[in-house]
């Protein structure tokens, strides 16, 4: 994801940075470590809205990515006038990007962003404010089930959230978890730290 000016004459800005508006691009790896030039992802995808911090199931037919709450691809506000972050889902059908829907758990007067699937593609991990948050945002993480149903958000405790941020989440293929705070003790702003995750359960 990328807010870079694409040179056209009419470009969406952000009321809060004056610059251009993120969204998805794709680069293919090219030999000797160097990469294609951007492209922009389908427009299905882009729309006049933020897009940003995608995560892929291994095939490649899967897409989960962030959105600002929208209305017809423009931007939904709350009352307090704050249009607020939802996760996505696509699938590729074709070479196009098709059944572009909300998970069920987002919700108009919060956000939930920023997802990261486990390595076997059955847990999503996110960000959000939503109810049962114990600071300013919270890691949660949610069952992908195999017919693609979504089940519930759970909050992964106070070992893992604080009072204040908790937010980028990443998982690797051996369970441990990134994620960024400013409410663990660190140097200062975001800091990254990691755990394992199967030692959240035991």
């Amino acid at each position: 994801a990328t807010a870079r000016d694409t040179g056209m004459t009419i470009r969406q800005v952000s009321e809060w940075t004056n610059k251009p508006l993120s969204d998805l691009y794709m680069v293919k790896p090219r030999a000797r470590g160097k990469f294609s030039v951007p492209d922009q992802l389908s427009k299905t995808l882009n729309q006049k809205t933020h897009e940003t911090t995608t995560a892929f199931t291994k095939d490649g037919n899967t897409l989960y990515f962030t959105r600002n709450n929208s209305d017809n691809g423009n931007f939904a506000r709350d009352e307090e006038g704050v249009s607020r972050l939802k996760i996505f889902r696509a699938t590729l059908n074709n070479g196009e990007w098709t059944n572009i829907t909300e998970l069920p758990f987002n919700g108009d007067d919060y956000s939930a962003a920023h997802p990261a699937l486990s390595a076997d593609e059955q847990k999503l991990y996110f960000a959000s404010d939503m109810k049962g948050t114990y600071g300013s945002s919270d890691i949660f993480v949610v069952d992908i089930n195999k017919d693609g149903s979504v089940g519930t958000p759970q909050n992964l405790g106070n070992n893992i959230n604080t009072e204040a941020r908790e937010t980028f989440p990443f998982v690797t293929e051996s369970n441990v978890l990134y994620f960024a705070s400013d409410g663990h003790p660190g140097l200062g702003g975001l800091d990254i730290y990691a755990t394992q995750l199967d030692d959240l359960n035991n």
